[in-house]
């Protein structure tokens, strides 16, 4: 399953995040958080080892680092409410306090907190001079 769009959810008390509704399938059998800073990826579990078998077979992250990633990735289940718990640890590291935005990635997702979704959906829409808007890139695509 595809996951796609952006939603706005908030954090409980307990740090629990409710599932998108359209996700719920992808994440029956549970799923993974990794700290992806300035985000979590949020992986249905049928993506996650073959996603992270990638990165080690990739040699572009270095040993230390896919000490710290791996270290950080905390195994969910959604409960019968769809809610997945957000470990306290991975919640102060990325600053996620109330708001966030869950943002389709196709093979996983992203978690953000909302400000900083924000500032990056702004400097999309309105690069810095000199650089390209994505409506100009995609105008660039000769197969369009």
């Amino acid at each position: 399953m595809d996951l796609y769009d952006t939603f706005e959810h908030t954090l409980d008390a307990k740090g629990r995040l409710v599932m998108p509704a359209q996700y719920r399938p992808a994440f029956a059998e549970g799923g993974y958080l990794v700290n992806m800073r300035p985000a979590l990826g949020l992986f249905p579990a049928s993506e996650w080892e073959p996603w992270l078998r990638k990165v080690q077979q990739s040699r572009k992250v270095s040993r230390s680092n896919l000490q710290y990633m791996i270290a950080s990735v905390s195994p969910v289940h959604p409960d019968s409410q769809h809610r997945i718990s957000i470990n306290p640890r991975l919640r102060q590291k990325l600053r996620l306090d109330r708001d966030v935005a869950i943002v389709g990635q196709r093979l996983y997702a992203q978690i953000y907190d909302r400000a900083v979704w924000e500032q990056f959906e702004e400097r999309v829409e309105e690069p810095a001079e000199g650089h390209l808007s994505l409506a100009e890139e995609l105008q660039e695509l000769d197969f369009l």
